[in-house]
């Protein structure tokens, strides 16, 4: 396995803006307070921010523009336990969202959510696709995609698994495992797929053409925890954006983030602290006049709370994400 290291630039933690917290109209179940509290992806398209949490079947659906609370769509189908622990056990676990591309039949692209696959149940190896329309809103109703047989290839190479982040250039799909389960560390798995388009319109299983490289990446430590990748997004045709953070065996004990690039040849080309406030759980990314415009979600470990989206921008860097 090739293996990458890599340590934060010498720049002033990056600053984030709260745009809003992440409120709904209602629950997403009975006894549940009326919020996202365990916001773990984002993505954003037009007016829209689309959040997934680690648990809840659902997707927020977001106003940029505004401030009114956010919509709760079923994505999965099914209900969660009440009780809180039962529902850690049974829950999804959504942790990774990214944008497609537009492709055959779907010109605007969409959103492809994956579970972690962090359970011997099956239970987290499950996804969803959802079109966008024209305006950047969701076209039509979410299909639920199988990744098991993705992800027992996965568990064969690394073992127990936990994807965090995932990244479409092309035709391959990049997952971004978490480095504090199992014995593998941060890992970025490249794969090309047969047709993920067929896959993701037809019948709905993910077709694994070749695993073309597993990388580990060390990215360092914050007060002695290891960073672990918590998202990833892609930037452009050559670039990756990820987020990863460090964080202590107690739920709050947050010792920091950070956001990076990854060029396509699997190279670490950025990596900036962030505020330490923030436990970052996902990003989105775009280029956009001389920096790189980002939003951010985060999971504060505590379900009272609703989950913030935020926002940074970042000047760009000649020679790494724009040319010179």
């Amino acid at each position: 396995m090739r293996e990458e290291r890599s340590e934060p630039e010498d720049l002033p933690p990056l600053e984030l803006t709260t745009l809003r917290e992440l409120d709904l109209a209602e629950a997403t179940a009975e006894g549940r307070d009326p919020h996202m509290g365990a916001a773990s992806g984002v993505v954003r398209r037009g007016d829209f921010a689309y959040v997934i949490a680690d648990d809840e079947l659902a997707l927020g659906v977001f106003r940029i523009s505004g401030s009114d609370p956010g919509e709760a769509r079923p994505v999965l189908p099914g209900s969660l336990p009440d009780e809180e622990s039962e529902r850690k056990g049974a829950k999804p676990d959504l942790e990774a969202l990214t944008a497609l591309p537009p492709f055959k039949d779907t010109p605007y692209g969409g959103l492809f959510g994956l579970g972690s696959g962090s359970d011997s149940e099956g239970n987290r190896d499950r996804g969803f696709f959802w079109a966008f329309a024209a305006d950047g809103s969701l076209d039509g109703e979410p299909k639920v995609v199988d990744l098991s047989p993705l992800y027992e290839m996965l568990r064969e190479k690394l073992g127990d698994l936990n994807v965090e982040g995932a990244a479409v250039l092309g035709d391959e799909l990049w997952l971004f495992h978490r480095g504090n389960e199992g014995e593998a560390g941060n890992v970025v798995a490249e794969i090309e797929l047969s047709d993920l388009a067929g896959s993701l319109t037809g019948d709905l299983d993910i077709d694994v053409a070749e695993l073309k490289e597993l990388r580990e990446y060390d990215l360092g430590e914050m007060d002695g925890v290891a960073l672990c990748f918590s998202d990833a997004t892609a930037l452009s045709e050559e670039l990756v954006c990820f987020t990863a953070s460090a964080e202590g065996e107690e739920d709050g004990d947050i010792r920091g983030s950070v956001v990076g690039t990854i060029s396509v040849s699997g190279e670490v080309r950025r990596l900036r602290t962030i505020d330490r406030q923030w436990k970052v759980e996902g990003v989105h990314a775009a280029v956009d006049t001389g920096v790189i415009d980002f939003v951010f979600v985060c999971d504060q470990d505590d379900e009272e709370v609703p989950s913030p989206l935020l926002t940074a921008t970042m000047p760009l860097k000649p020679g790494i994400e724009s040319a010179d």
